[in-house]
């Protein structure tokens, strides 16, 4: 087989999107009640949320660029009862096949997000916040809103650009994998053949790089969210 690159109240409130409960639970308390950890916390629920959002969106199309950009080919040669070898038409094999390196692609560009972007959104915003109001205020808060959302960005960014490498350098051992399985499943017997040898090729093409820069500037545009910024001006 041949491959290459390729809990309790008595009344319920009414219900509201996540970070505007959180702005909310901090407007009742009032100001002079309100602890550092807890606007800490609404700031990390705002951002949580609303770039979780924004990153999961992009990569729909980052995952369907990147499918695209894997070509599957199969040939199979038979022997059939002792005779001279023929070719198989496997075509409707390549669908298929197409499909599994697909759906595995996505699951594990779905995966390496969470791993590698999203996991990371708690500890960065925390960071951030703490440095640039280490009493974590909420006039500091409001004061400095813009400059929070961007370094937290940026740090964001930094995973991002490392998960598109992740996506990229993995492609070819998830396609080989995922071809691999597909092939020892195959009924060879139901196709009616003695004797056979399939070889499958996954080739990925140079417009990856296009379409994963393209994830990456989507990115870089989206996440300094004036939406983020007010909300954190509204705590």
């Amino acid at each position: 087989m041949a491959f290459t690159l390729f809990t309790a109240t008595t009344q319920a409130l009414p219900t509201l999107p996540h970070h505007e409960r959180a702005i909310d639970l901090l407007k009742r308390g009032g100001s002079s009640t309100t602890t550092a950890p807890g606007l800490i916390d609404a700031v990390v629920k705002i951002f949580v949320q609303a770039e979780t959002k924004i990153l999961v969106d992009a990569c729909v199309d980052l995952k369907a660029s990147v499918c695209a950009d894997v070509d599957v080919k199969l040939h199979a040669k038979a022997n059939v009862l002792g005779l001279i070898g023929v070719d198989v038409n496997v075509k409707k094999l390549e669908v298929s096949a197409k499909a599994d390196v697909d759906a595995d692609i996505k699951a594990r560009v779905d995966a390496d997000l969470k791993a590698v972007v999203l996991a990371n959104i708690d500890a960065h915003v925390r960071a951030v916040v703490l440095k640039v109001c280490p009493k974590a205020d909420k006039a500091c808060l409001k004061k400095n809103a813009h400059s929070i959302v961007v370094q937290v960005a940026a740090l964001i960014n930094v995973d991002v650009k490392k998960l598109t490498v992740k996506v990229k350098a993995d492609l070819q051992a998830h396609a080989k994998l995922r071809l691999d399985l597909f092939i020892k499943k195959l009924d060879l017997n139901a196709l009616g053949l003695a004797k056979v040898t399939i070889s499958a090729i996954a080739h990925v093409r140079s417009d990856i790089d296009v379409h994963i820069k393209a994830f990456v500037d989507v990115c870089v545009k989206l996440l300094v969210s004036a939406k983020i910024i007010a909300d954190i001006g509204a705590l």
